[in-house]
C-alpha cells in the first residue's frame, strides 16, 4: 500500500513540474511574440525593411489595408515606397501602433494564432493628419527556436475610414489644381497666339 502511495505521490510530483515546465515554456513564447509585434512595428515605423525581412518565414503572405497581397518583401517595400514617394504621392508618413488583444493562441508546438487592433497615424502630404484604427490577424510559426509571420492580414471599416475620406479630398484638391493649372495655360497660349496673329 505504502509503495503504491509513493508511486502515485511520484508521479502527481512529475506531472506537477511538466505542466510547471510546460506554461514556463509558453510564457517564453509570449515573451518572444511580444517582441517580435514591437520590432515588426519599429521596422516599418523607421521604414527599416533588412530589419523587417528576418521577421517572417520564407514562405508568407501580407494582405495590407486596401487588400493587396504581397509575398515578397522585395515587393511590399516597393509597394510602400510607392504610398510615399514621388511628387503626387498623397501621403508623406504612415505611424503604426500595434496591440495584441490577447495572448497568442497556440494550435500546436509551434503554430500560433494572434490578432489585435492598430491605431495608426497618417500624414498627408497636404499637412492632414488622420488617424485609423485597422484590424490584423496573424498567424505565427517557430523555426529553428524563432517565431516568424507566416501571414498577416489587415482591414479597416470602409464605412467609417477618416483616412479614405483624407484621401478623396487631397485628389479633390489635385485634380481641382491640375484643372486650373490647365485652363491658365490655356488662356496664356490663346493670348500668346492672339498677340503673334495681331504682330
Amino acid at each position: 500500500m505504502k509503495t503504491s502511495v509513493r508511486f502515485l505521490s511520484l508521479c502527481f510530483l512529475v506531472l506537477l513540474l511538466s505542466i510547471s515546465s510546460f506554461a514556463q515554456s509558453r510564457e517564453q513564447d509570449h515573451e518572444d511574440l511580444r517582441a517580435l509585434l514591437r520590432t515588426a512595428a519599429e521596422a516599418m515605423n523607421a521604414k527599416n525593411f533588412d530589419a523587417l525581412t528576418p521577421l517572417f518565414n520564407d514562405q508568407f503572405s501580407i494582405t495590407t489595408v486596401d487588400q493587396k497581397l504581397f509575398t515578397s518583401i522585395a515587393d511590399f517595400k516597393a509597394y510602400y515606397e510607392s504610398l510615399l514617394g514621388g511628387p503626387d504621392a498623397a501621403l508623406k508618413s504612415i505611424v503604426f501602433k500595434p496591440e495584441a488583444d490577447d495572448l497568442t493562441r497556440f494550435v500546436g508546438d509551434n503554430i500560433g494564432l494572434s490578432h489585435g487592433a492598430s491605431t495608426d497615424t497618417y500624414n498627408f502630404s497636404d499637412g492632414d493628419t488622420r488617424q485609423m484604427t485597422s484590424r490584423w490577424t496573424a498567424t505565427v510559426y517557430k523555426r529553428d527556436g524563432k517565431w516568424k509571420i507566416l501571414n498577416i492580414h489587415i482591414g479597416t471599416n470602409l464605412l467609417d475610414n477618416p483616412v479614405l475620406a483624407a484621401a478623396k479630398s487631397y485628389l479633390y484638391k489635385v485634380g481641382a489644381g491640375a484643372a486650373i493649372g490647365g485652363l491658365l495655360v490655356g488662356f496664356l497660349l490663346a493670348r500668346l497666339l492672339r498677340s503673334r496673329k495681331t504682330a
